[in-house]
């Protein structure tokens, strides 16, 4: 075990290709990782160039990768996803280039109710509309939005209910 870490410790770009042989990592989270192994930061910066230009390492891919897996598993709105991006250090111009259009946001949001509503079915329409209206803003969706999804939904019945 001791001799892995030695072998690591001296080659930063043994270290950077396998990290990248278990998940993709933008230029941002790689050079943090590189750097808190203590790995000198000139050799850092010389290996995220090398990866750079050889294809390894693209922080647009990422992003399009991340926002397609999070569309999937756990579906996040523009903000939600703006933050997650931004938190991984994707450049903002990166991630305005990536990010969703409105309608597929719409899409998504809709879907994610339209699921949580099933669950919702025995509580009154009143509770349905402010959880349904809670998760959406907790993922991230903006507010037009979650109103669309909540005035399709719940057909504008609820004026008068609430």
């Amino acid at each position: 075990m001791k001799k892995r870490k030695i072998i690591e410790e001296k080659n930063p770009k043994e270290r950077a290709l396998r990290l990248l042989s278990y998940r993709n990592y933008t230029c941002a989270e790689l050079r943090e990782r590189l750097h808190r192994e203590a790995y000198p930061p000139d050799q850092v910066e010389e290996v995220i160039e090398w990866l750079i230009e050889i294809g390894y390492l693209n922080d647009h891919t990422t992003a399009e990768l991340w926002i397609d897996y999070r569309n999937r598993f756990r579906p996040t709105g523009v903000y939600g996803l703006r933050h997650e991006l931004e938190q991984r250090g994707v450049n903002p111009e990166i991630i305005d280039a990536v990010m969703n259009s409105p309608e597929k946001e719409y899409d998504l949001a809709s879907q994610l109710a339209k699921s949580r509503l099933e669950k919702l079915r025995n509580l009154p329409a009143r509770k349905q509309y402010q959880r349904i209206a809670g998760l959406l803003q907790r993922r991230g969706f903006s507010w037009d939005v979650i109103y669309r999804v909540l005035d399709s939904l719940f057909n504008s019945s609820l004026d008068t209910d609430l």
